[in-house]
């Protein structure tokens, strides 16, 4: 369930978008089949405007949610890659530690 959590929140940012687009759509038909609650005022080119106005205002929401979602996942596999990456150096580093430390306890030996 929590492996994995960066490529998870990645893949919901696409399902925030895909979701969140086709609401903004329905949004936008449903206030152009209603009138947008105007009973004439403007005529029905303010209620194309306001329908445009709800499809296009949802959609940049729904992307800009989806944007910081997707970000924040990036940010998340990046930064595991990074520990991994650094508990890997970090293992070789002690193991030419240990190797420097046998090598020198020989050469004492010897003498």
């Amino acid at each position: 369930m929590f492996d994995n959590i960066g490529g998870k929140l990645r893949g919901l940012a696409k399902l925030i978008l895909l979701v969140g687009l086709v609401i903004s759509v329905i949004g936008m038909i449903g206030v152009w089949i209603t009138g947008g609650g105007l009973s004439g005022r403007g005529g029905g080119f303010t209620v194309f405007i306001y329908g445009l106005l709800a499809g296009a205002l949802g959609a940049l929401a729904s992307w800009v949610t989806a944007i910081m979602t997707y970000g924040f996942g990036q940010l998340i596999e990046d930064t595991e890659a990074i520990r991994r990456n650094a508990e890997d150096a970090q293992y070789h580093l002690d193991a030419l530690r240990r190797m420097g430390e046998e090598r020198r306890r020989g050469t004492k030996q010897e003498e």
